[in-house]
């Protein structure tokens, strides 16, 4: 396959979406397991109206769906797909998950003695965060999040959908949204499949068709997030988070020409490198690091020292954890060429 010219406004959203997950869920900490401290979080908890968290998938999920249509629109071998999906999500994932386990059978001595050991299997599919948001049932989660499922259940979907995107784009765009709609009326869940589709695919048809963003519809996004930000509509969130996601993708595809420098573009590339090695210790690392201090003693500078330190670990943590999935991968690959 052609090697195709880096586009920077990926680059740019997959950066900016990745800190934003790291802040929601050190935050996360101060929000849900000590609400009384709530006002020691960074920066802050919502975006326009939505949590933080929601607003980081959503950009994540957008960007997944354009950067597969960039790669994948003049052509898509089905075998070679499946392949490279394979490789870019479960090697890391396992190693990331050995190394979280010895840390904690380590320190503790013992690992989730409570759970059915038939359990291990979402573990082992790398969904075990994801099936823990759809039923109340105990599994062996330590890292990767519940995106994990939700990703391959759109790279499942992804050929499907390219093929009818590509040759009946206006009756796929409907199709889509009737199951939106009907899946936001029907389905009590926040996070299920057909909920969201739309943005996927809007990053699927912004590349294929769109490309470039011009300045009405620049106007129309910062309007509709000033809107949702001083008027914070009561509607459903799910509905709030799709057309959010997608007007704050059509705004900072529009700065990426502006913003456009060469220190801006290497740090970018870099973060957007190793960002799913990020996506997979963060979350761990910042648990770690937390447990570690008195959390309602900390000042507003040592919050933000904390911060920073799960920050450097977090760094530290995906460096390493990149390089030895790097080695792991080189290994087998000369042992393949060699038989």
């Amino acid at each position: 396959m052609m090697k195709r010219e880096r586009l920077f406004y990926l680059d740019l959203i997959r950066a900016f979406a990745t800190v934003i997950i790291i802040i929601t869920h050190y935050n996360a900490v101060f929000l849900y397991l000590m609400p009384e401290e709530k006002d020691k979080i960074i920066i802050t908890s919502r975006v326009a109206n939505l949590y933080i968290g929601d607003f980081g998938v959503s950009l994540f999920l957008i960007i997944s769906g354009a950067s597969l249509m960039y790669v994948y629109q003049e052509k898509l071998d089905l075998k070679k797909f499946v392949k490279k999906r394979f490789l870019g999500i479960y090697p890391m994932f396992w190693i990331a998950y050995i190394l979280a386990f010895v840390y904690m059978f380590y320190n503790q001595r013992t690992f989730a003695v409570d759970v059915p050991r038939k359990n291990f299997i979402f573990t082992i599919l790398g969904i075990d965060g994801y099936v823990s948001t759809l039923k109340p049932i105990s599994t062996f989660y330590l890292v990767g999040e519940w995106f994990i499922g939700l990703i391959l259940m759109m790279y499942v979907v992804f050929p499907i959908l390219r093929k009818l995107i590509i040759k009946y784009p206006i009756p796929t765009a409907v199709g889509i949204m009737i199951m939106y709609i009907l899946s936001i009326i029907f389905v009590d869940r926040n996070v299920e499949l057909f909920v969201r589709i739309p943005e996927f695919a809007f990053g699927m048809y912004f590349v294929r068709y769109i490309k470039k963003v011009k300045w009405p519809a620049v106007i129309v996004s910062v309007v509709v997030i000033l809107y949702n930000t001083f008027l914070t509509p009561p509607f459903n969130n799910n509905i709030q988070t799709t057309y959010i996601g997608i007007c704050a993708f059509l705004i900072l595809v529009w700065l990426a020409d502006y913003v456009k420098v060469f220190w801006l573009e290497n740090i970018c590339s870099i973060i957007s490198k190793y960002s799913y090695a990020i996506f997979l210790v963060h979350h761990f690392i910042i648990f770690r690091v937390t447990e570690r201090f008195n959390l309602y003693e900390l000042t507003r500078l040592g919050t933000v020292s904390a911060f920073l330190t799960c920050v450097v670990f977090t760094a530290a943590g995906a460096f390493i954890l990149y390089q030895i999935d790097k080695n792991v991968r080189s290994i087998f690959t000369k042992k393949s060429e060699k038989n």
